[in-house]
């Protein structure tokens, strides 16, 4: 649960260089440009243009939108190692009135709805848990809907969701390598593509062993166990969104989009233009 938003930059390397203060304990992700993490800081860059084009996507394209849905978008938090909430030390609800998350995904959902070679899945990660608002039989059961409507509910139903508790980066990776597993186009001879697309306002809090030290290694082989489903044909992009930049998660989830084959963004202005078609890999040629 933390805060941050910049804009979009492409792909950059994953690599443990060594130990984060405070709650990253373990792990860094390296880049190319350090982020300040202060308030409105905007270091980041835009990725080439033509890796937008998403209505030139042809294949068969199946989309899933893991949300977070943690407590921190409604309520004032804490930073780590802060001792109270002075000036410096808490940052604001990052999306209280769901304006950034069910905006850019409606928005993009708006335009590209009419795509017949586009399915849909939507999941939200909170707590300890992860659950499917386009299911199969239970909520558990993710799946990939090929006609727009029940993406159209989805997202209604998202906006009745309270936001509450941690943010279990774990369970989301799970249950997305759940519905790219029981997709019944996996092995089909289309190859379709997975585009997973991760939203969240802050670092995990379920990658932590029984002494309190942040697991790496578990996150990584996780990303690589999701990736391993279909080798070649899934990829994961991760959105930062907050007021202000924590530098911990905005680099971690920089190098899951790397690791991924994904993009990264970091959006810290709601009404900045982003839009998830930035965040997609892939759309033209020279463009992963």
């Amino acid at each position: 649960m933390a805060i941050s938003f910049s804009r979009i930059i492409p792909l950059l390397s994953l690599v443990i260089v060594g130990a984060l203060s405070s709650a990253c304990s373990d792990v860094n992700f390296s880049a190319v440009q350090k982020d300040s993490g202060s308030p409105g800081a905007n270091p980041l860059t835009n990725p080439p243009s033509t890796c937008t084009d998403v209505e030139s996507i042809y294949r068969q394209t199946k989309i899933l939108f893991l949300v977070d849905a943690s407590g921190s978008n409604v309520q004032t938090t804490a930073n780590q190692g802060s001792n109270g909430c002075g000036t410096h030390y808490c940052t604001p609800p990052t999306d209280p009135q769901k304006e950034f998350r069910g905006g850019a995904i409606g928005d993009f959902f708006r335009r590209y709805r009419h795509k017949t070679n586009f399915d849909w899945s939507f999941a939200v990660f909170q707590g300890t848990s992860a659950f499917s608002l386009i299911q199969g039989g239970n909520n558990q059961n993710p799946v990939f809907a090929s006609k727009p409507t029940p993406m159209g509910y989805a997202i209604q139903d998202f906006y009745g969701i309270e936001d509450k508790g941690a943010t279990p980066y774990k369970a989301a990776l799970a249950l997305a390598k759940r519905a790219v597993q029981a997709d019944p186009d996996l092995n089909a001879p289309s190859k379709p593509n997975y585009f997973i697309i991760l939203l969240t306002d802050g670092f995990p809090t379920d990658y932590y062993d029984q002494n309190g030290s942040y697991d790496s290694q578990a996150l990584s082989r996780d990303v690589d166990s999701l990736l391993g489903v279909a080798p070649g044909q899934v990829s994961l992009s991760t959105i930062y969104y907050g007021q202000f930049n924590d530098p911990n998660a905005i680099t971690l989830l920089r190098g899951m989009a790397s690791k991924g084959s994904g993009q990264f963004a970091s959006v810290n202005d709601p009404n900045s233009g982003f839009r998830i078609d930035d965040i997609i890999p892939g759309t033209q040629p020279n463009c992963r």
